[in-house]
């Protein structure tokens, strides 16, 4: 066979193999079809992939086509085995009679003598990554040329691939996290409390490492005690905390360079100062990070495992810090609070003043109604109150991008115009969804408050409870209100008057429980 021949069969083989392997997304696809492929396009008896797993110094059987099919899994420590060979080498390695190779392993039995030949795969630097060898022991003899390319050409394109695809799964796995800690600064600057901050914070670490569980210690009349717990820990564990109390000093959490930075305890119980009853809960490896907002002393952020260790890695230790940090800025913006919340407040009432200055609503329109839903809400034992609240001044936001023919036209709106303002409660969600403050029930009465009871009412036609509650709440207020003021198209009613067409309402537009629960308040003043 020509030179001219064998280079076209090599360029053949490897247009194939890339063929074959570019489109594969998943590194267990491209270690069977990489065997697979090698065994039905060869005379091989056996294939077999190895990967290198460097962290562990090992080579993984992790693919195999032949009698070594069922030793998939097999790890080979350095220097036993041929691969090991192969791996350290620049070329191809030949063995014509395999059996009389001293580091060879037969796994599926006996030495035979035979043919084999190893490929190293490599990363698109040249590092290699893993082996893909071939052998006719007990088969037909010889390696031919075009095998050897079919072999080396599956190796090459089988590098380059599983290089791409760790590659995307690293990117995978650096957005995801990247969107789990903005999730988390979007949930801090809208939580209320340090405990559900931490909460919060102890659930992304557990997405985002190994670790089982995750705490959250405070320091209190010179203890150490859990005010948060999360994750998979025994059942007991919380308890040990009362019947052990921790004193400053003691154990883990009084670890002398604790304050300093990070600590790291791969194994519990050989920890010098381990206490007894915690090491016999199964606590198991652990890493902890001091919370020091302002500078001040306020505790402990901890992650753990139990019955089985969590190797060091620079990640964990990295993105712990770094929601610790974050977590210490939520906390300093705590103690500042109340000066956030009256500036929130002052933005909401100047835009309600937006509102009815642009004859969108009557004067005062907007206080009447959120004052009112907060009474309704808190006599219907409604949850989210400051949800609510915030629904009730944003409700009509989205008016402000109808036209002013439209909204002050004294006459009967037209189809056409209709339909514009029922575009209304969309846009007003649209503007304001995007503001992380903004709880899940001030969106849903921006966007469902023009929704009726008999399900006749818009932008979605929802009946009955499929409303969610909050919006039913607002409706009615909304309603009575609306009813009072006097519009560019109706007369100011009384509020006897009010009040009958609320009762005529319930059951068609408004929920009738809510109704009734509304008038109660009227009559009790």
């Amino acid at each position: 066979m020509t030179p001219e021949v064998l280079e076209l069969r090599r360029l053949q083989a490897l247009t194939e193999a890339w063929r074959l392997l570019a489109p594969l997304e998943h590194p267990e696809e491209v270690y069977q079809t990489v065997v697979k492929a090698a065994k039905r396009a060869t005379r091989a008896v056996s294939v077999l992939f190895f990967l290198y797993r460097k962290e562990e110094g090992v080579l993984e059987l992790v693919a195999a086509e032949g009698p070594s099919r069922r030793q998939v899994g097999v790890r080979l420590p350095p220097g036993k085995g041929i691969s090991w060979k192969v791996l350290k080498q620049a070329e191809p390695l030949y063995v014509p009679d395999v059996s009389q190779e001293p580091q060879a392993v037969f796994l599926s039995g006996p030495p035979q003598p035979g043919p084999y030949l190893g490929v190293a795969v490599r990363d698109p630097g040249g590092a290699p990554i893993g082996v893909l060898s071939m052998d006719t022991v007990g088969g037909v003899g010889e390696i031919l040329p075009e095998e050897r390319f079919w072999i080396q050409a599956l190796a090459e394109a089988a590098g380059v691939v599983l290089s791409r695809i760790e590659a995307l799964e690293r990117a995978r796995a650096e957005a995801e996290r990247a969107q789990a800690l903005l999730d988390l600064s979007l949930a801090l600057e809208s939580a209320r409390e340090p405990f559900s901050m931490a909460q919060e914070a102890l659930d992304t670490l557990l997405r985002l490492t190994p670790y089982h569980a995750g705490a959250l210690y405070l320091f209190q009349e010179g203890r150490v005690r859990p005010a948060v717990i999360s994750g998979r820990y025994p059942s007991g564990f919380p308890r040990l905390y009362e019947k052990h109390p921790i004193r400053f000093g003691d154990g883990l959490l009084g670890h002398p360079k604790l304050w300093e930075g990070p600590v790291y305890v791969e194994d519990y119980p050989r920890f010098p100062g381990a206490l007894k009853p915690f090491a016999e809960s199964g606590l198991k490896s652990a890493l902890l990070v001091p919370l020091k907002p302002e500078g001040r002393r306020y505790g402990v952020l901890a992650l753990g495992s139990f019955g089985e260790e969590v190797p060091y890695r620079p990640e964990d230790e990295g993105v712990l810090k770094l929601v610790a940090k974050r977590l210490e800025e939520a906390l300093e913006r705590l103690f500042a609070l109340h000066t956030l919340r009256a500036t929130r407040e002052a933005a909401l009432k100047a835009l309600s003043r937006v509102l009815e200055y642009r004859d969108l609503e009557t004067k005062g329109h907007t206080d009447r109604v959120a004052e009112l839903s907060v009474r309704l809400g808190q006599a219907l034992g409604f949850p989210d109150i400051e949800g609510l609240r915030l629904g009730a001044y944003f409700h009509d936001l989205g008016k402000l991008a109808l036209p002013d023919e439209i909204l002050r036209k004294p006459a009967a709106l037209s189809t056409g115009e209709w339909r514009v303002v029922k575009t209304h409660p969309e846009v007003g969600l649209e503007i304001l969804k995007s503001l992380p403050f903004l709880p899940q029930a001030a969106l849903h009465v921006v966007l469902y408050h023009h929704e009726r009871w008999d399900g006749s009412g818009y932008p979605r036609g929802l009946k009955g409870e499929e409303i969610p509650l909050e919006a039913r709440i607002f409706a009615v207020v909304d309603v009575y209100d609306a009813l009072l003021s006097e519009r560019p198209y109706k007369r100011a009613w009384t509020p006897e008057e009010a009040t009958k067409e609320l009762r005529a309402q319930a059951g068609r537009s408004l929920d009738p429980k809510v109704v009734e629960a509304f008038l109660r308040l009227l009559e009790e003043g």
